[in-house]
């Protein structure tokens, strides 16, 4: 067993690793393999593509999906594998557009969340709200950040960073989903609230963490979620603030404020338009 995982997850980076190792020990319960000596491969492609349909989530299925591509030869088992594919994606496209129509009737407009954050009198729920929806970011960007009374010559490279500078806030994201593939992140927040808010956390402080645990240790990424639950504006959470934000640039027909979000989040524009869209219920039309 450990043999087959270590194929899996080899040269792949932490988190990912992680996921995978994750999604590998799932579909073996999914296999009835409990015996850890007995490898996935020896199963028949065709019960492990049965079980893995049989996951009713679609995101999950096509987790173990990507499990079982890695250990079956593609090309020797292309339609299968094609076949097994076109289901899955069938599936998460009609939830996604279930969710969509609804999405639409029940999100709150930019607008909304906009005059919720400037209303906001908490420090933090203000900051994690700001940077949320005017810089795009997910979480973990937020929750691993530190609060600077000043600039320095060098930062933890492990951390994100809110730093004085002048009567602006320079965020530094060192820590993100796509953080590999896009290297360092900076924007500078010209925002008087924001600033003074920052000030405020600071106190006399030079470096104070903006979430940590009771004991002051820094959060794991597995409780980030629980610790930001009640720290955005109107119950909203990471997901639903940018799909409002897409929602505007969709209605302002703003090819540069998309450009902005993608650039801001490190994701590229097809993903926010598929994954993020709540008008993506139809297919594009064939008609002229």
């Amino acid at each position: 067993m450990e043999k087959e995982k270590q194929i899996i997850i080899n040269g792949l980076g932490e988190s990912t690793a992680k996921s995978y190792a994750g999604s590998y020990m799932r579909l073996r319960r999914l296999l009835n393999l409990t015996d850890k000596r007995k490898p996935i491969r020896n199963t028949p492609l065709n019960e492990v593509l049965g079980a893995v349909l049989n996951v009713e989530n679609p995101s999950t299925s096509y987790s173990v999906f990507v499990i079982t591509k890695k250990l079956f030869d593609y090309e020797r088992n292309k339609k299968q594998f094609d076949d097994a594919d076109m289901l899955i994606k069938e599936r998460k496209r009609t939830i996604q557009v279930e969710k969509n129509i609804n999405l639409k009737q029940t999100l709150p407009t930019y607008l909304n969340i906009e005059s919720a954050i400037k209303k906001e009198t908490d420090p933090i729920t203000y900051i994690t709200s700001y940077i949320m929806f005017y810089c795009n970011t997910r979480n973990m960007d937020i929750a691993l950040a530190d609060l600077h009374a000043s600039k320095k010559s060098d930062y933890d490279k492990d951390r994100n960073h809110l730093v004085i500078d002048g009567k602006n806030v320079l965020f530094i994201r060192n820590i993100y989903k796509t953080s590999k593939k896009y290297g360092v992140k900076e924007n500078i927040i010209q925002n008087k609230k924001f600033y003074q808010f920052v000030k405020e956390l600071l106190g006399n402080d030079d470096i104070v963490k903006l979430y940590s645990r009771k004991d002051g240790t820094n959060l794991s990424k597995s409780s980030i979620a629980s610790y930001l639950k009640h720290k955005v504006v109107l119950n909203l959470n990471e997901g639903l603030i940018i799909k409002a934000v897409i929602q505007y640039a969709n209605e302002k027909g703003s090819y540069d404020m998309l450009r902005t979000i993608s650039q801001n989040r490190g994701t590229g524009v097809n993903i926010l338009l598929s994954e993020y869209d709540v008008s993506n219920i139809k297919p594009p039309t064939l008609i002229i």
